[in-house]
């Protein structure tokens, strides 16, 4: 599921309507990782493959935005969003399919009080003095100590809500000038999944309110409670709400390996699927590789490839879904890997075994996967 995360929800009359910009050229980006505030909460490494995922709900289903980082380094991050949308809107400024990166300084990670969230596919990588998915440390501490500071973001004129993608040389870029607040002295849980576990991370709550002649702009944001990396967990704008909903790390062969023996089942993290499709994004390619290694270290194991989705949609049409995205895994697997086919065979679910309740995006998140089953599985 794809589509993106732009930053200024409600502007001017001007802009277009949050439904009519969701297929892209240029990335706004919301979508988050990395640590908590108390000692005892899960930690996010901000590392080379680290995978992030966020939702903005559709009436067909609930749009999903995967950013990876390609490579954290001492002087920066690098970032690289894959976008595939199948259907949508009939304008040539939209394409259904799109690769777009962004890299961000050390020292604007560090220090930067303005906030770039807009991915033009024909302007550099870098946006000097911006952060792009989180606020600064600097900005975080000041907001902790002084409760509101001055504060820049970039938006794009003919945009309104969020999760939006529009035209290239068409966009108009703005930089729009106001302030933060914190809204609350004490941290809001925010709910995702951590390789598969739900898990709540402690963020920050802040107020918005920035302004460019008539142009006018308001949201609520929610970012990490850890001053040494602040991401953005959640925005707000009216009914519409942009959040995080996975986080996958690098690798997790291990415990995948570990729950295979004990309970000869396992959610498989990183399988990342275009909206509504069955097409693998690029970004499961580290999953695939991982799984590959599994079968070849137990050469006796076979496996079932369960595909699950959540509840949106109608009966028939996931679990069609479902049934190709388990055969998608095993036709990768087969065909990139080169394992041998009567080790796997695909069977799809639909709806029918969800892990949690289809009420929430969150819930919806953890329906959707796939799974790895061995014969030994109750």
């Amino acid at each position: 599921m794809t589509g993106t995360c732009e930053l200024s929800p409600k502007v001017s009359q001007r802009r277009l309507p949050l439904r009519s910009a969701l297929a892209p050229i240029v990335l706004v980006a919301l979508a988050v990782h990395r640590p908590a505030l108390a000692q005892s909460a899960p930690q996010v490494p901000l590392v080379t493959g680290l995978t992030i995922v966020s939702a903005l709900h559709f009436p067909e289903g609930d749009r999903e935005n995967i950013v990876r980082v390609t490579e954290a380094s001492d002087s920066g991050v690098h970032y690289q969003w894959y976008y595939k949308q199948h259907g949508g809107i009939d304008d040539p400024r939209f394409p259904d399919r799109a690769v777009l990166k962004r890299y961000v300084r050390a020292s604007d990670l560090a220090g930067a009080p303005r906030l770039d969230a807009v991915f033009p596919s024909n302007a550099p990588e870098e946006s000097p003095g911006f952060t792009a998915f989180s606020i600064s440390r600097a900005a975080y501490r000041t907001l902790l100590a002084e409760k509101q500071m001055r504060y820049t973001v970039t938006t794009i004129e003919g945009v309104a809500g969020l999760g939006k993608v529009v035209g290239t040389a068409l966009a108009s870029r703005m930089t729009m000038r106001g302030t933060l607040s914190l809204a609350s002295a004490q941290p809001d849980p925010i709910s995702v999944l951590l390789d598969g576990a739900r898990v709540s991370l402690p963020a920050m709550h802040l107020k918005g309110a920035f302004a460019l002649q008539n142009d006018k702009d308001a949201f609520d944001m929610w970012v990490l409670a850890d001053s040494t990396h602040p991401l953005i967990l959640r925005v707000i704008d009216g009914t519409d709400v942009l959040q995080t909903i996975r986080i996958d790390l690098p690798s997790k062969d291990a415990e995948v390996e570990t729950e295979l023996q004990k309970l000869c089942r396992a959610e498989i993290p990183g399988i990342y699927f275009a909206f509504n499709s069955a097409v693998l994004d690029p970004a499961s390619e580290p999953a695939l590789s991982a799984m590959s290694r599994l079968l070849a270290k137990h050469a006796d194991w076979t496996f079932a490839i369960e595909g699950h989705t959540d509840n949106i949609g109608g009966d028939a049409f996931n679990q069609t879904l479902s049934t190709q995205r388990a055969e998608a895994v095993r036709t990768a697997l087969v065909s990139r890997y080169h394992v041998a086919p009567a080790r796997l065979r695909s069977e799809g679910f639909g709806a029918k075994r969800p892990r949690e309740p289809n009420t929430t995006i969150e819930g919806r998140a953890r329906n959707r996967r796939v799974e790895l089953v061995r014969p030994c599985a109750k």
